[in-house]
């Protein structure tokens, strides 16, 4: 079963180039399109149209279900969460076919060699732009701290339960259908300690 997903930036733009070119891929159906007109460096699970397609495609243990792309860069500018976005698909048996791209992860149920590459090389760029971050994020603190502006949170200072909440309704949402601490983790890209919080809340409520 194919499902099509495409994203633009703003509302001003269409996504009729993308649809044309799923039309020519063939058996294109037009209710299993999701269309999402936001930013690509929201994460994709943080999108209406993109956590609409993923809770339709983890319903009820659908099998064979392939997502459809126009190119790689719909799934997000932010190159760790397109990894961590094609992680969750593979986890959930869910293909990805990039068009543009030319490639799909999944081949028969299996993980596609020359797909896994192409994700490895991009694995190892992300590596290297994790690592600059934190870097950079380290010595901004270090500078910080060295004139008096940086002082991290107060002892003893704790998150309200409703802000809490407010922060994570993507785990909010899955915890609600049942799923487990560690699937929720998987799915929404959080530790499995944020989500136990999230979970002690609700079952406070």
């Amino acid at each position: 079963m194919y499902y099509y997903y495409s994203r633009i930036s703003t509302v001003s733009q269409n996504s009729s180039r993308q649809i044309a070119n799923f039309k020519s891929h063939g058996e294109f159906n037009a209710e299993n399109l999701f269309v999402d007109k936001v930013q690509g460096n929201v994460p994709f699970l943080e999108r209406p149209e993109a956590s609409k397609l993923f809770d339709e495609v983890t319903e009820d243990d659908k099998k064979g279900v392939t997502i459809v792309v126009d190119s790689i860069d719909r799934l997000g500018r932010n190159l760790i969460d397109v990894l961590n976005t094609i992680d969750r698909f593979t986890a959930n048996g869910i293909n990805l076919k990039s068009i543009k791209e030319g490639f799909e992860t999944l081949v028969n149920g299996e993980k596609n060699p020359i797909a896994m590459v192409v994700v490895s090389v991009m694995g190892s760029i992300a590596e290297m732009e994790r690592n600059r971050i934190k870097e950079r994020t380290s010595e901004g603190i270090k500078l910080a701290q060295a004139q008096g502006k940086f002082k991290g949170r107060k002892v003893g200072s704790v998150q309200s339960n409703t802000r809490l909440l407010e922060r994570h309704p993507n785990i909010v949402k899955k915890l609600n259908k049942g799923l487990t601490v560690r699937e929720v983790s998987e799915i929404v890209g959080k530790s499995t300690t944020t989500v136990m919080k999230v979970k002690k809340v609700l079952c406070k409520a």
